[in-house]
């Protein structure tokens, strides 16, 4: 029998125990005469043994709890005849540290579906207006870069126009603020806060001014379902979870291409809201939702068109594709895309006048 201190789990007080190893147990002796009984298959050393230093073992059925030995013939003899205490972390330990690390990271999966799946659709509409506009004004500054504002007067009255026209099918018409940049490339796009982008080069390609309200309709679609704020609470979910798993700060997902690309680029179920709202609000609005239709074909066949073409190195516009996603299913969402009831007379969106101006918005 030897003597060692003893910690109940219970309290922080030390206590002086005897120790004594009978059969397949330890037996603790307390000063006050009870006994403590470790059976030898609970025990697990919570440091390897090692010369000159105190011994601590725990057990599997004593939470807490801690045995420190000193005498190192007592623990010569007791490894001895238990070899698994030469390690760290016995194997009943071991299943303990598997089980809290399995349940660890099935927590941490758990929380990443609330982050993605569940929570955005529902807090996006409850953000702050002032933190929405904070971040679509940003998104919209890192996008457009360097590219000019397009504000001919008759070509922004021309935008303003198309917009009450839309507004006509939507009586919940969610605030908007539509920009035109001066670039090339054929895209448009929709940031939180309402901000809707649309590119020189996409009203060249549009034929009639009703293509275009097609295209901002279906932008609309984004800003009145928050699909931008629900990519930016979706992605600052998983961005708090890689700072949990690995330390770090998660990449700030609002200052580089890659985070704006993928806050911009929206789900199958994102595209098909959009796509909804706008030929819901385009028949409303009595505006042909056929030209909406073949501007979107046109699109697609004119991705990748200009090979040669010159885009700035890094946009997050071009890694979008163009104005439309490409998913598998884009045939169908085209073909969802119907007339106006034979009785219905379309109206025009603009007069000839103003998609004159439209057209050359850009131009000083």
């Amino acid at each position: 029998m030897i003597e060692a201190r003893f910690f109940d789990g219970q309290s922080a007080r030390e206590n002086v125990v005897r120790v004594e190893h009978r059969g397949n147990d330890l037996i603790v002796h307390r000063v006050d005469a009870t006994e403590t009984v470790w059976s030898i298959a609970g025990l697990h050393a919570i440091d390897p043994p090692e010369y000159g230093k105190p011994f601590r073992l725990t057990h599997d059925d004593f939470v807490g709890a801690r045995l420190i030995i000193r005498d190192h013939k007592f623990v010569d003899e007791l490894v001895l005849d238990n070899p698994s205490l030469k390690n760290q972390f016995g194997k009943s330990h071991f299943k303990q540290v598997a089980f809290w690390t399995v349940s660890g990271l099935a927590a941490v999966l758990l929380a990443g579906w609330v982050a993605v799946a569940f929570l955005p659709r529902y807090l996006a509409p409850l953000l702050p207006d002032k933190w929405r506009n904070a971040a679509g004004e940003q998104i919209e500054r890192q996008v457009a870069g360097s590219s000019r504002v397009c504000e001919n007067v008759a070509g922004k009255a021309a935008v303003s126009a198309i917009i009450a026209k839309i507004s006509e099918g939507d009586p919940n018409f969610p605030p908007i603020k539509v920009t035109v940049y001066d670039m090339d490339l054929v895209n448009a796009f929709a940031a939180s806060g309402g901000r809707i982008v649309l590119t020189r080069g996409l009203l060249e390609a549009a034929d009639s001014a009703e293509e275009v309200a097609g295209v901002v309709a279906h932008e609309v679609g984004h800003v009145a379902n928050y699909h931008s704020e629900q990519q930016m609470i979706r992605l600052s979910g998983m961005q708090i979870l890689i700072s949990v798993a690995t330390g770090t700060n998660g990449g700030d997902l609002v200052t580089n291409v890659a985070g704006i690309a993928t806050i911009l680029t929206y789900s199958r179920s994102a595209e098909r809201e959009a796509d909804s709202y706008a030929r819901e609000t385009l028949t409303a609005a009595k505006i042909d939702p056929l030209a909406f239709r073949s501007f979107f074909k046109k699109l697609l066949k004119l991705e990748g068109r200009k090979e040669g073409e010159k885009k700035s190195e890094g946009s997050a516009l071009e890694s979008l594709g163009n104005v439309f996603s490409t998913h598998p299913d884009t045939e169908k969402r085209i073909a969802e895309i119907q007339p106006l009831p034979a009785e219905v007379i379309p109206v025009k969106v603009a007069t000839p006048e103003q998609w004159q101006a439209l057209k050359t918005i850009c131009k000083s």
